[in-house]
């Protein structure tokens, strides 16, 4: 009877344990909008809107931090950004086209993970034909990682790595989910778009980036 009662008393001890475990692990939530001012869950969800921002998620022990980012920016390089950026790209010379626009693999994520040939729509023979009639321009393929980056035609267009991560440091200041992409004119004005996309994006953003920036 007494074997009994200290392996009941035994299990129980374990059960407390696990409980208690469990409930600690629990970790806190906190939500911010595209202001990074912190907002309820149900705001928080109101105010996503895959056309206009992404919800992306920061967690560590105790916490999980969730923001709004905006997906369409506009920004200006100083001289000194503008010169380091045309260093790397331009192998020390300047931009000679009017626009420069970058596209930015991050590395594997659960976006653009599938391993099989991508079927992208912006490695389509008419993508950089049409970006020609719409402005003169020079384009760069730009990595992080290049895991799983064989699936998007290393043979057709030239991949190149993001030396020191300078344009993910001017640009990309997270991972955002499957690619990226940057619209710079000479003066150092950008316009960036964070997260999947399509060819049809560059195409639009590249004629409105133009006009506001005859």
């Amino acid at each position: 009877m007494k074997i009994v009662v200290n392996m009941r008393k035994y299990l129980f001890a374990i059960l407390l344990t696990y409980y208690y475990s469990s409930f600690s692990q629990v970790k806190k939530v906190v939500y911010y909008n595209e202001n990074q001012k912190e907002i309820s869950e149900t705001d928080f969800f109101k105010q996503k809107n895959n056309q206009r921002n992404l919800d992306i998620y920061f967690e560590n022990d105790s916490l999980v931090s969730s923001f709004l980012v905006t997906r369409k920016n506009h920004g200006q390089l100083n001289d000194i950004e503008l010169k380091s950026l045309n260093d790397y790209l331009y192998h020390n010379s300047e931009a000679t086209n009017e626009l420069t626009i970058l596209v930015y693999y991050p590395g594997k994520d659960r976006c653009n993970g599938m391993e099989r040939i991508s079927t992208w729509n912006i490695f389509d023979g008419d993508y950089l034909r049409k970006l020609k009639k719409i402005n003169s321009y020079d384009h760069f393929w730009i990595y992080k990682s290049d895991e799983n980056l064989k699936y998007y035609h290393p043979k057709q267009v030239k991949w190149q790595s993001d030396q020191n991560q300078l344009v993910e440091k001017m640009f990309f200041k997270f991972h955002y989910p499957c690619f990226s992409f940057v619209i710079l004119n000479k003066k150092g004005k950008y316009l960036s778009y964070f997260g999947e996309f399509s060819k049809n994006t560059v195409w639009e953003l590249s004629k409105e980036f133009t006009e506001m920036n005859p």
